[in-house]
């Protein structure tokens, strides 16, 4: 018998058949996006985003971080 797995986005949307899905994964220092792979988005280390909108959201809260990280570098550079 064959299983269907059922893919969530971040956002709560569960994915059907004709949506445009992307994964990412989140590495030191960057993200990469890539497109939709059934097998890939069973990965622990990946994740799987909706569209463009959810993927837009997490690469803007990761530049927030980013910036974050940055600023405490800084700080801790100049004590």
């Amino acid at each position: 018998m064959a299983s269907t797995s059922l893919f969530t986005c971040v956002c709560g949307v569960q994915k059907k058949t004709s949506n445009h899905w992307v994964l990412a994964k989140v590495a030191l220092g960057g993200i990469c996006f890539m497109p939709w792979d059934s097998e890939m988005a069973h990965r622990d280390d990946i994740i799987v985003l909706c569209g463009e909108g959810c993927a837009t959201a997490l690469l803007s809260r990761s530049l927030g971080e980013w910036k974050q990280a940055e600023a405490v570098a800084e700080e801790l550079t100049a004590a």
